[in-house]
């Protein structure tokens, strides 16, 4: 098991010592770390009117990483990029997709979101969700870590009358563009 773990970390440590930046870039694919139930989200009916609770599309989620990555390199930005369509058999409506990200023993809603997107949704109409947003550091230094939790909601959904039913999100994509640096001694 530890020499496992020891690989990804070596593979990491040459990679920064031959990078005239000493940076290290990386695309993590964290829609891939997902469930498929979790990607393609059965929501259902909606009633009219404004929600009064969040829409759960992931509720909350553990993602293992690659341990050890802390031992050799630190975390220097981390940028998120999701992408997906919200559909609707009959109705219309909006609100906001929001992704959370916490450490291993924080519930992911209990902190503020990192990526906030407005979503629209009309009758045989996919509505795209297209987001991009720049990490906070203690965010960022999670994709350092063992694990972490991530969740995903629609809040604040607004429904006009008379509902909608059939509802679907579909997360087609969520990247986390990591850049890393080698560890200051």
């Amino acid at each position: 098991m530890r020499t496992r773990a020891f690989i990804p970390v070596a593979v990491v440590a040459l990679a920064l010592a031959g990078c005239g930046a000493h940076n290290l870039v990386l695309k993590v694919d964290v829609l891939s770390y997902l469930e498929e139930g979790q990607k393609n989200v059965q929501i259902g009916a909606l009633p009219a009117g404004t929600l009064p609770l969040p829409v759960p599309i992931v509720p909350d989620y553990t993602i293992n990483l690659i341990s050890g990555l802390s031992e050799v390199a630190e975390v220097r930005s981390v940028t998120l990029v999701l992408g997906g369509q919200l559909t609707a058999a009959s109705g219309s409506g909006s609100g906001r997709l929001r992704l959370y990200l916490s450490g291993e023993d924080t519930a992911p809603l209990t902190v503020p979101p990192v990526l906030d997107a407005p979503v629209q949704f009309s009758a045989g109409v996919p509505g795209t969700v297209s987001a991009e947003a720049a990490c906070p550091q203690d965010v960022a230094e999670l994709f350092m870590k063992q694990r972490m939790r991530l969740a995903v909601v629609i809040d604040s959904v607004i429904v006009a009358p008379p509902g909608a039913t059939d509802v679907v999100m579909i997360l087609e994509r969520l990247d986390a563009i990591v850049i890393a640096g080698r560890k200051s001694l």
